[in-house]
């Protein structure tokens, strides 16, 4: 076979199954115009769920001193920040953040989004001892007197 002869062959075999397509689509438009065949009622589909991945993200356990150690380099930061720095999950790192806060070796500003973190250094405790002290000898003198008078 030649190539024509080849393509006069192929477009034959189409001819003949539009020919066919036709025959089955002209029988189906006659059946529902006489109404022996009804079409089937659809059917409501179901909105398939999002699924969540099965792999949970990797995060580490943080040791408390490592956390001390990223929030002395990294002084300011929000808890959310640290998490990401320390690769661990939030509530664990916040849960560290207040006991480093109630030990005396961190302090916050701010209240919920806008809750800064920041280290307490040994120059900050000598401060605050030398204020505590400072305010006692100040109120020292103000009893003296109070008593005095009251003589």
């Amino acid at each position: 076979m030649t190539y024509i002869e080849d393509l006069i062959h192929s477009i034959d075999g189409q001819i003949s199954k539009a020919k066919k397509e036709i025959a089955s689509l002209e029988a189906a438009r006659s059946e529902l115009a006489n109404g022996s065949a009804l079409p089937p009622t659809p059917t409501p589909r179901r909105r398939a769920r999002r699924r969540r991945p099965d792999t949970p993200k990797s995060s580490e356990v943080v040791p408390a001193g490592a956390l001390a150690r990223l929030l002395a380099q990294n002084p300011g930061l929000t808890t959310s920040a640290l998490a990401k720095l320390a690769n661990a999950e939030r509530d664990q790192v916040l849960t560290l953040l207040k006991e480093l806060e109630s030990a005396g070796d961190a302090r916050r500003t701010g209240v919920r989004a806008s809750t800064r973190w920041f280290p307490i250094t040994d120059e900050d405790k000598i401060q605050a001892r030398a204020a505590e002290l400072a305010s006692r000898t100040k109120r020292a003198p103000n009893r003296k007197r109070q008593s005095a008078r009251a003589a």
